[in-house]
Parts: C-alpha cells; sequence; structure tokens
C-alpha cells in the first residue's frame, strides 16, 4: 500500500494529502502565483535535450518536469519556456537514475527552488548518481510507488502506475529500468502515458495489472527502443499520437526502424525530439493542439 506523503509549499504551491482511497495517495498543490502559462490550458513540453528524456508539464500556474536529460541543456530549455523571474518548478520526478535522465536534474536542483522530488528506489554506482543524492538532500524527497495521485487541480492529476510496492519480494525490482518511474496524466478526455525507459517486461506488468492504460497519447518508451513498445501494449494504449525523445544522429540508431513500422501500421502519428524539436501539446480537456519548434 503506497505511504501517506506529506508535502510542504516551498514556493508557488501549498501541497496537501487531502484523500486516500483505495490504496492511492492523492496529494493536491493549488497555485498561489503564476507561472509560464496562465491561459488556463494545460501545456506538456517535450524537450530537445538530446540523447536523452525531459518532459514539462505546466498548467494552473504548477510546472512538474519529469526527468532532465543528459546534461545542463535543460536549462536553456525551460530558459526558452519559462519566465526569466521564475526560479521555482513545483515538482521533479526522477524515472531511474541513468545519466541520460538524471544528470540535467542536477542542474535544475542547483539553480531551482524545487517544492517537491519524487524518485524511484532504485540505486546506481556512479558519479551523476552521487551528485544527484547530495545535491537533492536539502529537498522533500519521496519514493515513488504505483498508486500515488498527484493532483493538479483543475481537473488535472498524474497518476503513478509503476513501480508497485518496493518492499516486494521481486529482486527484479532493483534494476533500474524494472523499477521505473511510469506516470499517466489525465485532463478531461484526454491522457497521456509517460513511459520514460520502461521495457516490455514493464508494459506486460501494466497490462496483467488491470491499470487503465488506454490513453489518446503516448511518450514512447526508451527512446524508441526495440525491448520498447509491444504490439500488445501498443493495441491495449491505442493512442493517436506518439512521441519519441532522441538525440540527433545518436550513437544507438534510435529511434529503432521497427518501432516506427509498428506505429505506421497502427496509423499512429509521431514526433521526435532530433526531428522536430521541443514538441508541445497543448490541451484543454477535449481537444488538443500540437505546436512545434520554429
Amino acid at each position: 500500500m503506497p505511504a501517506s506523503l506529506s508535502l510542504r509549499k516551498l514556493s508557488k504551491l501549498e501541497w496537501s494529502v487531502f484523500i486516500f482511497i483505495t490504496a492511492a495517495v492523492v496529494l493536491s498543490f493549488v497555485a498561489v502565483n503564476a507561472g509560464a502559462q496562465s491561459d488556463g490550458l494545460l501545456h506538456v513540453y517535450f524537450l530537445d535535450v538530446g540523447q536523452g528524456d525531459a518532459e514539462l508539464i505546466d498548467f494552473n500556474g504548477n510546472q512538474v518536469l519529469i526527468d532532465g536529460g543528459p546534461d545542463g541543456r535543460i536549462l536553456q530549455e525551460l530558459g526558452r519556456i519559462m519566465p526569466f523571474y521564475d526560479q521555482s518548478i513545483d515538482l521533479v520526478i526522477l524515472t531511474h537514475p541513468h545519466a541520460d535522465h538524471v544528470a540535467g536534474l542536477i542542474e535544475i536542483l542547483k539553480k531551482y527552488e524545487v517544492g517537491q522530488i519524487i524518485e524511484n528506489y532504485t540505486s546506481y554506482n556512479t558519479a551523476d548518481y552521487a551528485e544527484w543524492n547530495k545535491e537533492k538532500s536539502s529537498f522533500i524527497t519521496t519514493q515513488a510507488e504505483a498508486g500515488q495521485i498527484i493532483d493538479l487541480g483543475g481537473g488535472a492529476k498524474l497518476t503513478i502506475l509503476s513501480p508497485p510496492d518496493p518492499d516486494a519480494d521481486d529482486a527484479s525490482l532493483r534494476n533500474s529500468h524494472d523499477a521505473m518511474v511510469v506516470l499517466r496524466l489525465d485532463y478531461g478526455d484526454d491522457g497521456i502515458l509517460f513511459m520514460g525507459d520502461a521495457e516490455a517486461k514493464i508494459e506486460y506488468k501494466l497490462l496483467a495489472s488491470g491499470a487503465s492504460l488506454s490513453a489518446q497519447f503516448l511518450k514512447i518508451g526508451h527512446h524508441g527502443s526495440k525491448t520498447s513498445t509491444t504490439e500488445d501494449f501498443l493495441k491495449t494504449v491505442n493512442p493517436e499520437v506518439a512521441f519519441i525523445e532522441v538525440g540527433k544522429k545518436n550513437k544507438y540508431g534510435l529511434p529503432y526502424q521497427g518501432i516506427l513500422d509498428r506505429l505506421k501500421k497502427y496509423d499512429i502519428k509521431y514526433y521526435r525530439t532530433d526531428i522536430d524539436g521541443v514538441v508541445e501539446l497543448i490541451l484543454d480537456g477535449q481537444n488538443y493542439e500540437i505546436e512545434l519548434d520554429e
């Protein structure tokens, strides 16, 4: 069962645990200052940070940053989106501690006032992870667990779908990819799955879990690697649009052509940060718009 979380407002938000239903922790935060966007729309930015992941959710004056990419480029990307005077981020989520997700977040913690951190519960023996642990020590940090719900206000919420109970007797959960933080964002009729670097093993666990997976939008797992986005998972999610975060001419040859062919097979439109740059998804709860770097 997910543990109760107590969150304290550090900057723009007042956090409080306000409901606990069917083993789900619900976190509420209410905006008290305007953030990057104050147009009443929900903005999701799939940031162009090279070979890595970073997504910014901006809604109701609140910002949630999921991963930070491989280096300090994330600061430049946020500087293009957030007002220069806004030096706070309400929630930072680290899906797992690999360098292409955590290194940029180290720079975020050095520059921004962060209200809360949620991370997975695996450790990683690298210099980046050691520095991350050092920098995060002065921030409120919570371990991610399936069932936690983060209320963004205005009818929008984030649900953590994975990882499961950190006390589960499953040695595979000590692997960073197998204990990946997978998130679902819901707003009105729109749903988005953020898969991090989740691979087939997690996809099949999610399929077996009974979790709500059907979603209009899908952030493709593991940069379009052939180890992710199985046909069974894709058919269940049945997205209209997919997003692939990948670096230009990366040494891994990602995204894998077979994944692109699979998306085409199911008539799923996709965007790639290596080709399209920053991709912005704008939602009003019923309709959506996608804007690309000019």
